[in-house]
């Protein structure tokens, strides 16, 4: 379970996010980032079945993708507030890229197995 590399950017794209979630319950930033922080976290433990792995994967991007929209929507509106990079934001891409990292290394870890059972028969 840990000796795989996506174990390792599961668990790096969760951290990432976990202080989101730390910002309050009615916060809708934290909802959703403390969402996507149990997908990454439960996803390390569907090591065995891969393709699971990577649908859970992908639904935990779309979450960091729902947090991305939840606060780049309202600065893009407002004319008051700067477009920076909070680190909230920083946060969120950076966990999108570590999650799309991981789905790499899932399939890539499926194409091993593929041929592992091609020249076993």
């Amino acid at each position: 379970m840990w000796q795989r590399i996506q174990t390792l950017y599961m668990l790096l794209a969760a951290a990432a996010l976990v202080f989101i979630g730390m910002q309050g319950l009615g916060n809708t930033e934290s909802m959703i980032g403390g969402l996507a922080v149990a997908l990454f976290l439960a996803n390390i433990t569907y090591f065995k079945h891969r393709k699971r792995q990577f649908m859970i994967n992908r639904l935990a991007m779309f979450a960091v993708l729902g947090l991305i929209g939840s606060i780049a929507i309202p600065m893009l509106r407002s004319n008051s507030y700067d477009a920076s990079l909070t680190p909230t934001l920083v946060a969120s891409l950076l966990a999108l890229g570590l999650g799309s990292f991981a789905n790499r290394a899932i399939q890539k870890d499926e194409a091993k197995v593929k041929s592992d059972r091609r020249f076993r028969k």
